[in-house]
């Protein structure tokens, strides 16, 4: 029996389902959240045990200078929580799974940054009122004289640069590939930093328990990136030995890339997950690529497929057999083990179907549901495997984008209230987990309808990327 294939599909009114019974949520992220919150706590007492509330009340000087005290130690503090958040620890990205991970790195990033420009105005103010002199004077004295601001001020240009890059509007119209390279200078942000707290912050200074807490922090964080960012990279890429085995394109612009190895029986890898590859063929090579496997892994190798119009598509597109391929990873946490319910109902667009399949490759014939949004009017991508998985109801939604309406539909049924549009096409979809994987506009628009359709948060696993 192959997959039930409707299309296009009736919508309207679906009949209501009873309320299915909770599903128990893991401890660990909601361990790493107060993890957070006690280390903030921590920052303030040690601000407390330097005198930082009686010096709000003696005068404005000394208030300013300790509101930028604590600003300044509350922002170093969750840019390291953030290093750490950036340092792909396995068991952290299988908790949180990439799309609540990446939610909390960018409230940390911003909140940090916004509190280290809080930290740098009031100090300077303190200090121009306690020498009578003008701001801008007492901000170029500090610079010249004070040890290790010059390369705080460097720090913190890097880490603005990564801020600024990170807000919505710039990332459009970055590459992937060039947005992760500035990235990666909230690192050396980080590092120049540290000669200021050594040697100007009386925080650090003076407190020997603030000195064991910070130099346990950066330590920690240091120790996290050397071992998760640069040496479990290289043992993966060595042990495995990864080569380009075929290239074969598909519809929508799509190539899949097979890839074979050496000892893959040893790669921890579940369906669902991804990694970030580096493909060895000339310029460009040290770009890496976050890519979900759209195949079951096995012993004869991985497969991913690809978008030729995106980032370094075409390049891709035109790899070589034989081309040697860097690997990080295993990452996220979208495999079988968190569907804990007995059927799927899967929510796609383009090539996001492409994970989707790897999960559906490893639970055939659960009776599972997949509503896939494609482009144009034909079949989409991996459309002939995904008719012969048995068991499944494929669901096509094609044709071109929505302008008003539920903007996740197609044109054809943008009139449709999206609660009633989901509750149509799986009308069990209450009792099921709900995988969604697409853009960020149009995974939000589904996420969404699937809350006022009364689908529980626990049950919905996301995965988002840039589609077009």
């Amino acid at each position: 029996m192959t997959a039930a294939v409707v299309g296009p599909p009736a919508l309207g009114a679906a009949p209501a389902a009873p309320t299915p019974a909770p599903v128990h949520r893991r401890w660990w992220p909601d361990a790493v959240a107060a993890f957070t919150w006690l280390t903030c706590l921590v920052v303030v007492a040690l601000w407390e045990s330097g005198g930082g509330v009686g010096q709000l009340v003696g005068g404005a000087a000394d208030a300013l200078g300790s509101v930028g005290r604590l600003a300044g130690l509350l922002s170093a503090n969750l840019l390291l929580l953030q290093v750490l958040g950036m340092a792909r620890i396995p068991w952290a990205e299988r908790s949180f799974g990439q799309d609540r991970l990446a939610r909390w790195h960018r409230w940390v990033g911003f909140t940090s940054f916004h509190l280290m420009v809080l930290h740098l105005v009031t100090i300077v103010v303190s200090y121009a009122l306690v020498d009578r002199t003008g701001v801008l004077g007492e901000a170029w004295t500090m610079l010249r004289t004070y040890p290790g601001m010059l390369l705080a001020l460097a720090g913190t240009v890097l880490i603005g640069m990564v801020v600024v890059t990170s807000v919505r509007a710039a990332r459009r119209r970055l590459r992937y590939e060039s947005w992760h390279l500035l990235h990666l200078y909230a690192y050396l942000g980080v590092g120049l930093a540290l000669p200021h707290q050594l040697w100007t912050g009386t925080d650090f200074v003076a407190n020997p328990g603030a000195r064991a807490y910070w130099w346990t922090l950066y330590g920690g964080a240091l120790v996290a990136v050397v071992a998760f960012r640069l040496v479990a990279p290289w043992r993966t890429s060595a042990r495995h030995r990864l080569r380009v085995a075929q290239v074969v394109p598909d519809v929508d612009d799509l190539v899949h890339v097979r890839m074979t190895g050496h000892d893959l029986q040893r790669l921890r890898v579940a369906p669902g997950q991804f990694f970030v590859f580096r493909f060895l063929a000339g310029p460009g090579w040290t770009r890496g690529h976050p890519l979900s496997l759209s195949a079951a892994p096995t012993t004869d190798g991985l497969r991913v497929t690809v978008g030729v119009r995106g980032d370094d598509g075409r390049r891709i597109a035109a790899l070589r057999p034989g081309t040697r391929v860097l690997v990080e990873g295993p990452y996220g946490r979208l495999t079988p083990q968190v569907l804990r319910r007995p059927r799927m109902t899967a929510v796609a667009a383009g090539s996001g179907v492409a994970p989707v399949l790897a999960l559906l490759h490893a639970r055939p014939g659960r009776g599972d549901v997949l509503l896939h949004r494609t482009r144009g009017p034909g079949a989409g991508p991996l459309a002939a495997e995904l008719a012969a998985l048995p068991g499944l109801t494929y669901l096509p939604l094609t044709g071109r984008r929505a302008g008003t309406g539920t903007s996740w539909l197609p044109a054809a049924h943008a009139d449709v209230p999206g609660p009633a549009a989901l509750l149509a096409l799986s009308p069990d979809i209450r009792h099921h987990d709900v995988v969604v994987c697409g853009p960020g506009p149009w995974t939000d628009a589904v996420l969404r309808d699937l809350r006022t359709a009364g689908v529980p948060d626990d049950a919905v696993h996301v995965e988002r990327y840039d589609w077009e």
